[in-house]
């Protein structure tokens, strides 16, 4: 391939890789969908469940910023194509329909969603690489003997480069630490009943969550009812109160894994917002609608369980932005993924509504399994022989509770039973315990398992969470010294 062709093919990886930066951008600072969250969102229709279950399994929080990566290398690879078979003035006019289409979206959705900071940001800055960058490719095409416009076009790209670089790579680190997990354990080493709001998991789908503003926020109930309504949020809030204690997991979790927390929600009862839209026969779903396009739904049989709610507080305070302010979903025994965040629109159908996970192969019912994890001591903990140690951590079934929990020093040849600290409410975690004073030197393989209120041993079959959430054993390994 000769040196023009490459400088070509560099040229359009550059230009398509800015693109995809400042459409990421655009998406961080607005919180506004782009072209980046289409291709994302194309991407997990295409994967099959188990390949992207794997992928998560080993990527966990550097999953999405490896899926905006390669998003950006997508874009940087069709630039780079286009630039290469196209020739002349169909190059020229290509990239520069493409530039002003990118270019405009970006500032139309700023100005929708940002405000005029955004806007002005967006503009300034899409003018200024665009206008420069095009017209230094219109130079280097028109008059290929001028080396001064090419230099011009390559500091101007270089530069741009290392910029949208430094722009990505601080974005693609928040991005990460935006899908936080981490494990608060109190004095014993057992996760605390209730998880601090500091260390409530997050997961989204999302490369920024949406920012909804309060006095334009509505709910609407629609669909087959005789009376729809549309609520702001102080209303909703003038309604009677109620409280409850449930634990949140995340369908993706792995049986040792962080993704799980109990939280004290309040709201009111999403059945008492149905009846007063005054349902009509015959009816399947309630479907749920998010101010950042996600949807789901829950069977109407199950959304008029008083304990199901439309929570806009958690731990005595207002409903965080990641947690999905102003209203989300709360649905005791079931994975968080149909829990819907932002509600915007609550819709009763007569059919079996898929939303965005189920469109992609995940589990409809989203019954949790029954899940018990080991919180200390932890894998890999040197322990001294002879001196009592604690085992202990949580254990959970959803709605249907933890009947017993065992605990095994030995790899699963022998088992006792372990202490059960009495749940907080129906719907939360099992604390659990055991003492345990280490006589042998050497490696000792820990294991949990638990049995849940209908008298069901959780599995031990290993099985990765995708699409119906992980089963298996908890199993940790510690030393033991004199």
């Amino acid at each position: 391939m000769n040196q023009n062709r490459l400088s070509r093919l560099a040229t359009g990886a550059v230009v398509g890789f800015l693109w995809g930066t400042i459409l990421l951008l655009v998406e961080w600072l607005v919180g506004a969908a782009t072209l980046l969250r289409a291709v994302l969102d194309a991407t997990t229709r295409i994967l099959p469940v188990g390949l992207f279950g794997r992928i998560l399994g080993r990527a966990e929080n550097a999953a999405k910023p490896l899926a905006v990566v390669g998003t950006l290398a997508l874009f940087a690879l069709i630039a780079a194509l286009m630039t290469l078979v196209l020739r002349g003035r169909a190059r020229i006019w290509l990239l520069g329909a493409l530039a002003v289409v990118l270019w405009s979206s970006a500032a139309w959705i700023a100005y929708e969603y940002g405000g005029t900071l955004s806007t002005v940001l967006v503009v300034a800055t899409g003018s200024t690489f665009f206008l420069v960058s095009g017209l230094a490719i219109v130079s280097a095409e028109t008059q290929p003997s001028s080396q001064t416009r090419r230099r011009l076009l390559h500091i101007f790209l270089g530069v741009g480069a290392v910029l949208g670089l430094v722009a990505a790579g601080r974005l693609l680190t928040r991005l990460g630490a935006r899908s936080r997990a981490p494990r608060a354990v109190d004095e014993r080493g057992l996760s605390p009943a209730i998880t601090p709001l500091a260390d409530f998991y997050v997961v989204s789908k999302n490369v920024a969550d949406p920012e909804v503003d309060p006095a334009r926020w509505r709910l609407r109930v629609s669909g087959r009812v005789r009376r729809p309504l549309e609520l702001d949020l102080a209303a909703l809030r003038s309604r009677p109160a109620v409280r409850m204690i449930s634990t949140l997991e995340c369908i993706s979790n792995d049986v040792w894994g962080p993704y799980i927390s109990t939280g004290e929600w309040i709201g009111l009862r999403l059945r008492d917002l149905l009846l007063e839209a005054e349902p009509v026969d015959p009816l399947v779903d309630v479907v749920l609608r998010a101010a950042d396009d996600y949807s789901d739904s829950i069977p109407f049989s199950v959304a008029l369980d008083p304990a199901v709610l439309l929570a806009y507080g958690l731990n005595g305070e207002s409903l965080p932005r990641e947690h999905g302010f102003p209203l989300r979903l709360v649905v005791p025994g079931i994975y968080g993924m149909k829990n819907v965040k932002w509600i915007t629109e609550i819709e009763l159908v007569d059919f079996d509504y898929l939303g965005y996970w189920q469109q992609r192969g995940w589990s409809d019912s989203a019954i949790v399994q029954i899940h018990s994890r080991i919180d200390t001591p932890r894998g890999g903990s040197v322990l001294t022989l002879g001196q009592e140690v604690l085992i202990g951590g949580i254990a959970f079934a959803g709605t249907r509770g933890i009947q017993r929990v065992e605990v095994s020093v030995d790899g699963g040849a022998t088992w006792q039973s372990a202490e059960l600290e009495s749940p907080l409410s129906p719907y939360s975690w099992v604390r659990w315990w055991s003492a345990w004073r280490p006589n042998r030197e050497g490696r000792a393989r820990l294991v949990v398992r638990a049995w849940d209120g209908d008298g069901r041993l959780q599995e031990e079959r290993e099985r990765p969470p995708l699409p119906d959430g992980a089963t298996g054993w908890h199993r940790i390994t510690v030393e033991v010294r004199a």
